[in-house]
């Protein structure tokens, strides 16, 4: 079975990034795919754990007394906008 690991290629070095094979004194068979552009693969794993984090946020209900909609009705209200006159 093939297993995958994560490494960055420094050099004609690999530098694990995750998991690491258990590496004997034999040689070890590799195949190497180079990531042209790792900066986004790895912002979109941010992405997806930001996100995961936050469902697990909301998902605690910390304020299961706030109605969402009412709060930002009334922050509305509470500014004047730019430009505009206050009207009642």
């Amino acid at each position: 079975m093939l297993r995958k690991f994560n490494a960055l290629l420094k050099g004609n070095h690999l530098q694990w990034t995750d998991d690491a094979p258990e590496i004997s004194e034999q040689p070890l068979k590799v195949e190497v795919t180079v990531l042209e552009d790792y900066s986004s693969l790895e912002a979109k794993s941010r992405g997806l754990q930001m996100a995961a984090a936050l469902e697990k946020i909301a998902s605690l209900n910390v304020f299961p007394e706030l109605d969402a909609a009412t709060w930002q009705r009334e922050e509305r209200q509470e500014r004047s906008l730019p430009g505009r006159d206050d009207v009642d």
